[in-house]
């Protein structure tokens, strides 16, 4: 996510003689990916937020559980993966512009802490107090890359077998700290305990340690894999990078739908579900967005020169990279939009803020107010970068480097 707002240019192949190398600087098929992530967020919380429990839906209760719901499932996963992924080309940019690793180490570190920061300021002024140690996605994400550049140089092969445990252990993790005595309610509730606190952190909050971290790590080993540096010999290699790539999405797709048939298995390994992010889900959430991401990549990222594209992809390539660059910001404001109205609502006609939260309006009008939304983030952002006016984005540059 942060990557985006590091990046300067776009990317392209090096020379029509070596197509297989790529200069990993910025990639269109990353921003395409982060722009329908962002665009799910938007939907899902607005839906959620404002409809999720309205009586009169025709649709029923807006639930990732539900077929017609699934597609907002994979907003998080991607979004994670795809931090790693970035990270990943973040790295091989600060590397070759000479930086020491230790200046790499302590710009990653900041932003890092800047995130966590942002996240616990998110969670107390846009969402309310109570929920200071949610442990949402913010502050998951800036523990992901503080995470990432302790590991970064190891072998591949000890992340991925680091991975593996991770995956083996969550769900044990998840049953022994009691998953569900948090969930109750449809949501995160702890008590403000030191032991509630850190086990939110790691095991039973939003997006814990366990199992998330699993999908930033992996976005972190695929990015050389599928997108090798311009720097790095790679002739000859491409098939096998290619099998690789391939074997690992339908194999973890198809492994997803074989353990939702195991249902003597734990509900934490079959079922299908977001809150706790059973195996099932997350091997899904791994198989698409990796299979999304190959298959982008090889359709939009090698062409040589983007005046080979046609005008209108060249403009929605613009919007695309707008919507990417600024995704941090888009997050906090479509919170803000649609949340302090509903809190402010809820406490002038019933003297509580939550009192309108989730039974607010139908799906469909809070469907039509993220669409909405989502029309005017282009031209709204657009209008920023011309003048340059500051963002989260800039103030994490200015503060990272």
């Amino acid at each position: 996510m942060f990557s985006c707002s590091q990046q300067k240019l776009y990317c392209y192949l090096l020379t029509c003689s070596r197509p297989l190398e790529i200069d990993l600087v910025r990639l269109l098929s990353i921003d395409i990916l982060r722009t329908a992530a962002i665009g799910m967020m938007v939907l899902v919380h607005f839906v959620e937020n404002l409809s999720s429990q309205y009586s009169q839906s025709a649709a029923g209760p807006a639930s990732r559980e539900h077929l017609w719901w699934l597609p907002v499932g994979l907003a998080a996963p991607l979004f994670t993966l795809l931090a790693g992924v970035s990270y990943h080309s973040w790295l091989t940019l600060q590397r070759d512009r000479g930086l020491d690793d230790c200046t790499i180490s302590k710009r990653t570190v900041r932003r890092g802490l800047f995130l966590i920061g942002i996240g616990f300021a998110f969670n107390v002024f846009v969402w309310l107090p109570e929920d200071t140690f949610n442990w949402d996605i913010l502050t998951f994400i800036g523990s992901a890359l503080i995470f990432l550049n302790l590991i970064r140089k190891m072998p591949t092969e000890v992340l991925i077998f680091g991975i593996i445990l991770v995956a083996v252990l969550s769900p044990a993790l998840q049953g022994i700290s009691d998953y569900y005595a948090y969930w109750i309610n449809g949501y995160f509730e702890y008590d403000w305990t030191l032991s509630d606190v850190v086990l939110g952190y790691l095991v039973t909050g939003y997006f814990p340690i366990f199992p998330w971290i699993i999908l930033p790590a992996i976005g972190f080993v695929i990015a050389p894999i599928l997108f090798p540096s311009a720097t790095t010999p790679s002739q000859g290699k491409r098939p096998s990078r290619l099998l690789l790539v391939t074997c690992l999405s339908i194999g973890c797709i198809a492994a997803s739908l074989s353990l939702q048939q195991l249902t003597f298995l734990s509900p934490l390994i079959y079922r299908r579900t977001m809150f706790p992010a059973s195996s099932s889900y997350l091997l899904g959430a791994i198989g698409v967005s990796t299979f999304s991401l190959f298959t982008l990549h090889r359709i939009v990222d090698q062409k040589p020169d983007e005046k080979n594209y046609s005008p209108s992809f060249r403009i929605l390539a613009k919007w695309f990279r707008v919507v990417s660059k600024h995704s941090l910001s888009i997050y906090l404001i479509h919170h803000m939009i649609h949340l302090w109205p509903l809190w402010f609502y809820g406490l002038m006609t019933a003297g509580e803020p939550t009192a309108h939260w989730q039974n607010f309006m139908p799906v469909v009008f809070s469907t039509i107010l993220a669409l909405f939304f989502c029309a005017l983030v282009v031209p709204a952002f657009l209008i920023i970068d011309k003048y340059r006016l500051p963002t989260i984005e800039s103030v994490m540059r200015w503060i990272g480097d």
